[in-house]
Parts: structure tokens; sequence; C-alpha cells
């Protein structure tokens, strides 16, 4: 009888000696997972993923996994969210992490971007959200999508995957907040120009520049043209103008395509100032090179005849008029039409 309870004993402190090795101390994944718990993902839903990530558990060990669950509570403590599982965690250390309910971040980058749907696109791809509910938040408020140009900071967020709809519009307020400091409103309005028309003119000039070096110089041009109450003749707002009334692009801005256009608001070559919405989602650097552009007499510009993508600036007609001659010669060789 002494025999067998020692026996008993022996295995006993075998069996906790393996399922503590199993679920305490081995590493499980072979790579770091992200877990997704979806709003309205029952604990058999949970059960079932965490199970798939565990396949490779021992057979014995399997037989534990319900209880070792029923111990922790995790059919109480697992809220929705994204969880990063790390390689090094042991299965103990998966469950801390989903009764710990701190879900981890998804890091989504905004760029400069020509449509808004664009932006919608990324969110919808990366969180739970769904665009159709997006859209309706926007429209049961009251808002309109385009206000997004004007809201947008092009930078990394940090976001929950399981934001809501008016949880995410705040997230981006508290971005735009944080962009417009004292510094930058003091910019702007030394400039004589609103935060909207802030966004405006550096979504032109996001269009317009190729090379980041190269926007406080186009700001600078543009800004001369505003104060001097000149037509900003600026071709990527008839490009853009173009695009939406008739669903194609251009290769070259020509002047049928200016005439054709005269109606436009965003015909910058028929009516003066600034378009009423911005032409893009315009980058950080747009944004800077505005708020700090570059003071000269420049008041013309045209690309250079070459491939740099840089362009050619002129404080007089003359001079411009020989640039842009050069430039179409340019292109005509190369029939670019």
């Amino acid at each position: 009888m002494r025999y067998n309870f020692f026996t008993f004993l022996i295995l006993l402190f075998l069996v906790f000696s393996f399922l503590k090795n199993q679920y305490f101390q081995k590493t499980i994944l072979t790579n770091d997972y992200n877990f997704y718990i979806h709003t309205d993902d029952s604990f058999h839903n949970v059960k079932k993923q965490l199970e798939y990530i565990l396949n490779d558990l021992h057979p014995i060990a399997k037989l534990g996994l319900n209880p070792f669950l029923k111990q922790k509570r995790l059919d109480y403590w697992f809220r929705p969210g994204h969880y990063i599982l790390e390689k090094s965690f042991s299965i103990n250390d998966i469950i801390n992490k989903l009764r710990s309910q701190s879900q981890d971040p998804i890091n989504i980058t905004f760029k400069s971007t020509n449509d808004i749907s664009n932006i919608i696109g990324v969110i919808t791809k990366k969180l739970e959200l769904d665009s159709i509910d997006v859209v309706s938040y926007f429209n049961s408020n009251k808002l309109s999508l385009d206000s997004l140009y004007f809201l947008l900071i092009p930078n990394t967020y940090q976001i929950f995957w399981d934001i809501s709809e008016k949880e995410l519009v705040e997230r981006f307020y508290i971005e735009y907040k944080s962009f417009w400091n004292e510094d930058r409103l003091k910019a702007a309005s030394n400039l004589n120009l609103s935060m909207n028309e802030v966004f405006v003119l550096a979504s032109i000039i996001d269009k317009e520049a190729s090379h980041f070096d190269e926007m406080p110089r186009i700001a600078g041009l543009y800004l001369n043209r505003l104060k001097k109450n000149w037509f900003l003749a600026a071709d990527p707002t008839i490009i853009y103008a173009y695009e939406k009334e008739y669903n194609k692009s251009i290769k070259r801005v020509r002047n049928k395509h200016i005439n054709i256009l005269k109606e436009s608001q965003f015909n910058t070559y028929h009516h003066k100032g600034l378009p009423p919405l911005p032409i893009c989602v315009p980058s950080f650097q747009a944004l800077e090179s505005v708020l700090n552009p570059e003071s000269h007499q420049y008041m013309y510009m045209c690309a250079r005849p070459d491939r740099s993508e840089y362009h050619n600036f002129s404080t007089n007609y003359l001079q411009h008029k020989k640039n842009a001659a050069a430039f179409h010669r340019w292109l005509n060789a190369r029939k670019i039409f």
C-alpha cells in the first residue's frame, strides 16, 4: 500500500512538473502573433483561436487547457482588441496578456494622397471599423468627408484596433490641435492665412513639387502672387479639376484644358485667390513649407527641360517666357502632348 502511494506521489509530481513546463516555461510560438478579439466574439471564438495557435501543444497538455482557462477565468476577463503575443511567451503569459485587457495599438501611417477615400481604405483595412460605418457616422453627424482634407495631419498614428468612429475622429482632432501650436498659428497669421487656407495652399505645393527641398521656394512664389492679387495659375489645380469633371488625367496642361474649365472654382488661371478645398491631403512637409516659406522675389516658375523634376524660377515675364519655351520644346521632342 505504501509502495502504491509513493508511486502515486511520484507520478503526480511528474505530471505537475510536465504541466508546469508546458504551461509556464515552454515557449509555444515561432514568431510574434497578432491576436484579434472582435467586438462580437464569444468566448468560444476566443478559445478556438487559442486552440489554433496552440495546435502543437503536447496532447497530454491539451487535456489541461480547458481547466487552465477556467482557473484563469478568461471567459470573464477577455475583452475585444488587438494583442501582440510575443515569441517568448509561455501559455501562461499568453493567457495573462489576454486577461490584462491591455491591448496593443496599431501603427497607421497617413501620407499625402489624392482622395480622402484612400485614407478611409487604409483605416478600415487595419482597424475593426467598416468603411460604410465610417461614412454613415459622418453623414449622421452632418459632417462632410471633405472636411477631413482640413483636418488630417499626415503622420504615424497609434490607434487601438477596436476604436469607434467617434473616437477615431476625436483622435484626428488631437493630432490636429497638436500640430496647430502657438508658433504655427502665429506663422499662419503673419502670412494672412487661415488654417484652412494653409491646407489648401499646401495641397497645391504638394502636387507642384517633386522634391521636398523645393517646397519652401514654391510656397514663397505662390505667397508672392497672393500678396499682389495675381492669379496663382497653378497647373495642379487644372489637372485636379479636369480629372474631377471628366474622369481623365492630363499629361500636359494646355490652353484648351484651362478654357474648358473656366467656370470651375479650382481653375486658378481664371479665379483669383485659393480654391475652396485642398486638391489632395497635403504632406507634412508641404504644410511646413507654407508656414516657413523661402523669402524671395520670384513670381514665375516653369519645370526644367530635363528629368530632374525641379523648376526654373524668374522674377519677370520675359525670362519666364524663355524658360517656358525651352520646356515646351523639350516636351515636344519627347512627344508629350
